[in-house]
C-alpha cells in the first residue's frame, strides 16, 4: 500500500490540519483502520489524532482518494468531530437507545 499526501491545509479555528491523500493498493479496498494507520505512519503522528472523513474509490482502479482531519490532541478530535465519524473510526462507542416503557394513558370518560 503506497500513500501520498496531496495537500495539507491548517485550520487554526478548529485546531486541526485537513489532509487530502491518495493510496495505491493491491487486492481489496483497505479498511478505515488500515488507512488511519498508514496515514499515521506517513505523517509521523499517533493514529488517535487522525479522523478519516471521506474515502472514495472507483471501480476497476486500485487507487483510493480521501480526506482526513489531523487534530493536535485526541481530546480535540472527540470535541470537534461528528459522532458518526468517531464511531466509524473506533474512537467512540455507539450508545444503545433504551426502550422506554410506555405509560398507560388514563381512560377517557
Amino acid at each position: 500500500m503506497n500513500i501520498s499526501i496531496d495537500s495539507k491545509n491548517t485550520n487554526a479555528l478548529l485546531g486541526r490540519t485537513d489532509v487530502k491523500f491518495s493510496i495505491e493498493f493491491e487486492g481489496g479496498v483497505p479498511s478505515r483502520k488500515a488507512v488511519r494507520e498508514a496515514l499515521a505512519a506517513a505523517l509521523s503522528v499517533p493514529a488517535e489524532r487522525i479522523v478519516v472523513v471521506r474515502l472514495d474509490s472507483s471501480f476497476g482502479v486500485h487507487t483510493l482518494r480521501g480526506i482526513s482531519h489531523l487534530y493536535q490532541t485526541p481530546e480535540a478530535a472527540l470535541k470537534n468531530e461528528k459522532k458518526h465519524l468517531l464511531i466509524r473510526d473506533g474512537l467512540a462507542v455507539k450508545e444503545e437507545k433504551k426502550k422506554e416503557e410506555k405509560k398507560a394513558a388514563p381512560a377517557k370518560k
